[in-house]
């Protein structure tokens, strides 16, 4: 006689269950990382991290001021926490790449444990709510936030505190306990600090509350008003404190100039990140948005049309709770980084698409959970088809991570993918200049970036240096001539023409430039200001 299984053992069994896949996606995010372990500083890290004056300040500095890694390049983002993890780094170890790559996986491996524990909240199926949280930690469109870490620590630290505050947020609504809506709200105010785009986060919250509200007593309606108002402090106190410390920079945030064509920008952005995420070998660190959309209005068209009837699915025969609370998670997050606030940065990047994704993923795993076939074979050739794909998901991602271990590694992918960029060329001449020491490739890929756009910003000047290292002065007076007439504000050209005409015998010129170096606007090169001084001072006698 067959044994019946008692409602409490399959509760066991349930959480067993669910602790191993927890397990799972943990470990599988961080080992698709544990290649990126012994990557360098890319890119932008030297700026922002290595070479940024704001780490040699107090921790409470950071939150009274900007980011201002570069004084004649300010941005308009506060954000003191990810700085602070920076400011840390640098106490603890001095900035070792290896730890701070792994803070990074580490970061990742628990967002991804986040993701399943917000997907196992949203769906029945805790096999759906594996999937999500597996295509969260292996899909290669999430490497960029991970393996740039100047790029990426801010997204981590953002996803990492807004799903920790929601999913800590709703398990205290169904209790009505107010210690659990302060302590979200705490996180919240963590996730501000680490980006602005964790406002995004408010109106789940608000939609919480709200939803409860309508069956509750006057009374409870009181309580649930009250869970609300930390989260109205605290975004307030956000703002004050971000207003000062932008006004306090000096730097100005115009969003009227510019916004239809940063909108209009969305009808190619939106359709090519969903093309990275359907075939990721198309995935770039630096992607380009035709100037003329007329030029891709076919292939636009059939994407467009395409997004449409998938959206016609999921709110006829497709609808669920999580398919709509996937739609709205990409829709509210997305917006941030839409093009309706205009920020320096540029129009797209994988990074950018990190929290967003999280509703994709939700969506996917809710829609492949409702086709899988109820034939006990036939769901287990399904189980292995969706293992088969999350495995070259994550070969992708492993190779992924090789190209981001150095910037030649990296602008050289880049150049392959868009050779008629000049971005790319001009990039990966800056790595084999200031990381290799080769002269002879930077100036081959410099003079290609200058063939494919004469007025590249600091093209000159970088070919001017090169000549310059090479001892061909002339050479160099010739490119710095051009970079100075570009922008006559630039320093470093100021002070390298300065070089260059001292060392060909042209003195008087020569002084007038070492003076309009340190004259020039702003702190570029302080280093350098003592030498320069020290030299006019020469020349002056």
């Amino acid at each position: 006689m067959r044994k019946s299984i008692s409602a409490s053992d399959k509760l066991n069994a349930e959480k067993k269950r669910d602790i191993a896949f927890s397990l799972l996606v943990v470990f599988a995010a961080f080992a698709l990382y544990a290649n990126s372990l012994g990557n360098g500083f890319v890119w932008d890290d030297d700026i922002v991290i290595i070479a940024n004056s704001t780490q040699r300040n107090s921790a409470l500095a950071l939150f009274r001021g900007i980011d201002a890694g570069r004084d004649t390049d300010l941005t308009p983002y506060y954000r003191p926490l990810t700085l602070l993890t920076f400011l840390i780094e640098d106490r603890l170890h001095g900035l070792n790449p290896f730890l701070m790559h792994f803070l990074n996986v580490l970061f990742h491996a628990a967002n991804a444990f986040l993701v399943y524990r917000l997907a196992r909240f949203l769906l029945n199926d805790n096999y759906a709510a594996l999937l999500a949280g597996m295509l969260f930690a292996a899909h290669p469109i999430n490497s960029e936030a991970v393996d740039f870490i100047s790029g990426g620590r801010n997204t981590l630290l953002a996803c990492l505190f807004v799903l920790s505050a929601y999913l800590l947020h709703s398990r205290s609504a169904d209790k009505q306990n107010l210690a659990g809506a302060v302590a979200g709200s705490v996180l919240f105010l963590a996730a501000l600090f680490s980006k602005e785009t964790a406002l995004g986060l408010l109106p789940f919250i608000i939609v919480l509350e709200s939803s409860r509200r309508r069956s509750e007593t006057s009374g409870s309606r009181l309580r649930s008003y009250g869970r609300l108002l930390p989260y109205v402090v605290f975004t307030i106190v956000y703002f004050i404190l971000r207003g000062t410390a932008l006004s306090g920079a000096g730097v100005r945030l115009e969003i009227l100039p510019g916004l239809g064509t940063r909108l209009l920008d969305n009808l190619y952005i939106i359709p090519r990140y969903l093309l990275t995420v359907i075939w990721p070998p198309l995935l770039s660190p630096r992607y380009y948005v035709p100037d003329d959309l007329h030029l891709v209005a076919l292939p636009l068209l059939a994407a467009w049309i395409g997004i449409l009837c998938v959206l016609a699915w999921l709110f006829t025969r497709g609808r669920s709770r999580a398919a709509f609370f996937g739609l709205s998670w990409i829709a509210i997050f997305w917006l941030p980084v839409s093009g309706i606030v205009p920020f320096p940065s540029a129009e797209m990047a994988d990074r950018y698409f990190y929290v967003p994704a999280i509703g994709l993923w939700i969506i996917v795993a809710d829609q492949v959970a409702r086709f899988l076939p109820s034939n006990a074979l036939a769901r287990k050739r399904a189980y292995g088809v969706v293992a088969l794909f999350l495995l070259v998901l994550a070969g992708m991602t492993v190779l992924r991570n090789i190209e981001w271990r150095s910037d030649i590694a990296l602008f050289s992918g880049l150049v392959k993918q868009y050779p008629e960029q000049a971005f790319g060329h001009h990039n990966l001449g800056c790595a084999y200049l200031d990381k290799a020491g080769d002269l002879d490739s930077a100036e081959r890929e410099f003079e290609r970036a200058l063939e494919l756009d004469p007025f590249f910003p600091r093209l000159r000047t970088q070919l001017g240096y090169v000549r310059l290292l090479k001892g061909d002065y002339e050479g160099a007076l010739h490119h710095y001539n051009e970079a100075v007439s570009q922008n006559p504000f630039d320093a470093e050209a100021l002070l390298n023409r300065a070089m260059a005409l001292d060392n060909l015998g042209r003195y008087e010129e020569a002084a007038v430039d070492y003076r309009r170096f340190l004259a020039a606007p702003g702190n570029e090169l302080p280093r350098a200001r003592p030498q320069a001084e020290a030299r006019l001072y020469e020349l002056s006698r």
